[in-house]
């Protein structure tokens, strides 16, 4: 899919924003950020004031020079746009067969698609999108205080004052999207508005089939799910704007949100039970079963206890001890610890559990706290050594017959496979903070991840940067004092590899292939393979211009074919 470049945020986002004003947002949801960067599960307040401060340093589109002899490097650039003279670019929208993006031309703004100006210039624009298959491009433009829809240069003469982002149609023509107007807000599918008005709107989805749009309204101050047209059952007084949609394989509808001080998910109209955390929820792939945690912190004078919780099917079926927080008399001097609430990825040791998952076969996978320094990877029955955190999620082989994960021992992060751990990566005096991703080749013989070790200030999500490292086979790659190294990527055959290195230096980002790194850029985006399965290409942003930059990969820096079974049975090192 297009991804946005504007900032590391857009590339981790997946869902468009909506236009729902949601305090759990602002005040209480964690923010799942790129890398594996999380807020804190609990949150010091002084008695006297809170000081919150957390830097996204943005992709800046200043200038910038070539740093080396192209001639003599192996990824190949060529020129496929350049900014409009005395212009700054705002956002840019990069896909695999065009590249898109708002310029701001003094108080006026507009789009070039491939390079060319696209409809009439605006005082502002937003929600550029591509279709699917690129062969749309549309946005809202604003005028004289109102908005008005553009398609492919075509603006819609009837004036609205605020849309949502457009959703379309996966494999059909329609689009969709929502509209308020004075004081009533519509859905209009095709131009054409609903019946139906609603105090406030979100942006629309269609279920992946497209045979079913949903999206979410709000009336008499409840927010409910809509499916084609029909109310469903159960209401939240916030919507959880990231959380809500369709589940990938059975298309079962949810959403989630802030009932008074809880938070739940409603599935199919039936809500859960509730708590003052919980995690995203997750179906099998039939979807058949769902599954979720959820915390709760229990006030005390020496001590806060939290208990953690994991729901299959609305009903409880474990609940495991984290190791709490200070009590209100610890406070008296100044100061307390508050668990933050809302809906967002759960810490196994401060929460109890980890947000659990579904194995490809089905059985339920999750980590719980057994005690201090004893946390452990259940699957179904199978229970695991203990560590004193799991790190990563756990990542299953199609077959589901083998499975890894990352976790932390003492300061030292461990390769598990299967439950065994193989492997102890030396994290140095930063400690092992997390794991931004893992990844398994399609072969299931190749394994992969970043281990992210990160001071003080990426602790406290005031920052990104840390220090990131993709290890490859066990193998340890280059360190990169950067904000995220994204978008890793096993080819089919399972012999090549990249990944993208985001504020390498400053904020400026390269590709690295197979070990090989790109020059600096000052934005990098959708690396992708080939269909020749002989080369690797990016797009990047090297001053106003917009280049088109390729990489040959080589039989001789391919990766060993290595079994799982030899990966599995590898001695601990």
């Amino acid at each position: 899919l297009p991804k946005l470049i504007i900032d590391p945020l857009a590339q981790a986002a997946y869902h468009p924003p909506v236009p729902i004003s949601h305090p759990a947002v602002r005040a209480r949801v964690i923010m799942h950020l790129l890398g594996g960067v999380t807020m804190p599960a609990h949150t010091r307040i002084s008695a006297k004031f809170l000081l919150a401060a957390l830097t996204l340093p943005l992709l800046f589109l200043s200038p910038s020079h070539s740093q080396s002899n192209q001639s003599a490097s192996p990824f190949h650039e060529e020129v496929l746009a350049e900014l409009t003279p005395g212009a700054e670019a705002k956002q840019i929208l990069v896909g695999d067969h065009h590249l898109a993006w708002i310029e701001k031309l003094g108080d006026k703004r507009s789009v070039r698609l491939d390079g060319q100006p696209l409809g009439s210039a605006y005082e502002d624009i937003k929600y550029l999108q591509f279709s699917r298959d690129e062969s749309r491009l549309v946005f809202f433009g604003k005028r004289s205080r109102a908005w008005y829809f553009v398609d492919d240069g075509k603006e819609d003469s009837k004036a609205i004052s605020s849309p949502t982002a457009v959703a379309f149609q996966p494999d059909g023509p329609s689009l969709a999207y929502g509209e308020c107007s004075e004081h009533a807000c519509r859905l209009v599918i095709d131009g054409k508005e609903s019946a139906a008005e609603y105090d406030d709107i979100s942006y629309p989805r269609y279920s992946p089939d497209g045979k079913h749009l949903a999206f979410l309204a709000k009336r008499s101050k409840k927010w409910v799910g809509v499916l084609d047209g029909k109310e469903l059952r159960g209401e939240v007084d916030e919507a959880a704007s990231a959380s809500w949609g369709f589940s990938r394989g059975s298309g079962r509808f949810f959403i989630s949100g802030r009932v008074k001080s809880t938070f739940i998910h409603i599935v199919d109209g039936t809500p859960t039970p509730g708590f003052d955390v919980i995690s995203r929820i997750a179906f099998t792939r039939d979807g058949s079963h769902y599954a979720y945690g959820g915390a709760d912190a229990k006030g005390g004078f020496k001590k806060q206890k939290i208990f953690g919780t994991i729901v299959k099917d609305g009903q409880p079926v474990a609940t495991h001890e984290g190791k709490g927080m200070m009590g209100s008399w610890s406070g008296l001097g100044g100061s307390t610890e508050a668990m933050v609430g809302g809906i967002h990825d759960l810490s196994t040791d401060f929460h109890g559990v980890s947000s659990p998952e579904f194995d490809p076969n089905g059985k339920l996978v999750y980590a719980a706290r057994r005690d201090k320094g004893d946390v452990a990877v259940f699957q179904g029955s199978d229970v695991g050594p203990g560590f004193d955190e799991i790190l990563s999620p756990v990542i299953f082989t199609e077959s589901a017959e083998h499975f890894a994960y990352v976790a932390r021992h003492g300061q030292d992060f461990v390769e598990v496979r299967d439950n065994k751990p193989i492997l102890t990566i030396p994290a140095g005096k930063r400690g092992a903070t997390s794991v931004g991703w893992i990844a398994i080749s399609p072969d299931a013989a190749h394994l992969a991840y970043e281990t992210i070790s990160g001071g003080r200030n990426y602790k406290a999500a005031i920052t990104m940067r840390a220090f990131r490292t993709a290890v490859i086979d066990g193998q340890s790659g280059p360190d990169y004092n950067a904000l995220g190294l994204t978008d890793f990527n096993f080819d089919p055959g399972s012999h090549h590899y990249f990944y993208e290195v985001i504020g390498a230096e400053g904020d400026r980002d390269l590709v690295s292939v197979d070990g090989h790194e790109s020059r600096l850029y000052d934005a990098v985006a959708n690396t992708h393979y080939l269909p020749d399965g002989k080369t690797i290409a990016f797009v990047a942003r090297d001053g106003s211009r917009f280049l088109r930059v390729t990489y040959t990969l080589s039989p001789s820096t391919s990766l060993p074919s290595i079994s799982t079974a030899v990966l599995i049975n590898s001695e601990p090192k």
